[in-house]
């Protein structure tokens, strides 16, 4: 085949822009790695000898022939590290004088600034929060609200009656309250007799008051959504397990 006049020029080009670009390859890799590089190929292993293929040039990896990483070696890399700067020591060095900090303030004396948290005077972050008690995030101390039903209120019903909140509202002793569950609190003299109080809870004195005038008091469940109306439950589907009448009239069916 025959070869133009420019053929030979181009590729003496070409491969002295290699070689250039392998030397600088070569002298990045020794400036980062050392005398600690290992390339794997047996006419690359002096530096200066040429490359053999453009694999073994780009793949450098350190090899067995590398020292290994020891309590005894161990040192951060160049250029990670930098030494102390020395204030106070002239002008010449960069900070002396004032080094660094200004003229006036508190931030340039000695031991200056403020606290953690400090705003200058006024109400800080920290303590314009509301605070949980308990834990550091919550939830704090639970209690339960409960709507006050008095005896003053019991004395107002007929004897030996069932009373209860609704019982209250309806013969409008009391209004409607915003908790829904309630508590019998003692204070005063009851003088009505025979009453069966169904409340959420009743105090001590309020028990004692009740039971010496004949009455008895009923225990509801203390629920936050509770609700004093009775609901109806639906009847069970026939097919479900729990209803042994249709299970009876199934089997009845069946004979």
């Amino acid at each position: 085949r025959h070869q133009g006049p420019h053929t030979d020029g181009r590729q003496t080009g070409d491969n002295e822009a290699r070689e250039r670009a392998r030397k600088r390859h070569l002298r990045a890799v020794d400036l980062h790695y050392p005398s600690k590089v290992w390339i794997p190929s047996a006419e690359s292993a002096l530096l200066g000898s040429r490359v053999a293929s453009t694999t073994s040039m780009r793949s450098v990896a350190v090899g067995a022939e590398a020292e290994r990483f020891r309590l005894a070696n161990l040192q951060p890399q160049p250029g990670s590290t930098h030494r102390r700067r020395r204030l106070g020591r002239g002008y010449s060095a960069g900070q002396g004088g004032s080094c660094g900090k200004g003229m006036r303030g508190q931030n340039s004396r000695s031991g200056g600034g403020v606290r953690t948290g400090f705003e200058g005077g006024q109400t800080p972050l920290y303590r314009r929060l509301p605070k949980y008690p308990g834990k550091p995030m919550g939830p704090g101390h639970q209690y339960t609200r409960f709507g006050v039903i008095k005896l003053d209120y019991l004395n107002q019903m007929p004897d030996g009656s069932v009373v209860d909140f609704p019982a209250l509202v309806d013969a409008r002793v009391m209004t409607d309250t915003k908790e829904n569950i309630h508590k019998v609190l003692g204070g005063g003299e009851l003088t009505a007799k025979d009453l069966t109080v169904r409340a959420h809870g009743i105090s001590e004195s309020a028990l004692k008051a009740l039971e010496a005038n004949g009455g008895k008091f009923e225990q509801l469940p203390i629920r936050k959504h509770y609700s004093y109306e009775v609901k109806e439950k639906k009847p069970l589907h026939p097919r479900n397990k729990k209803n042994k009448e249709a299970k009876k009239v199934m089997a009845a069916n069946r004979k």
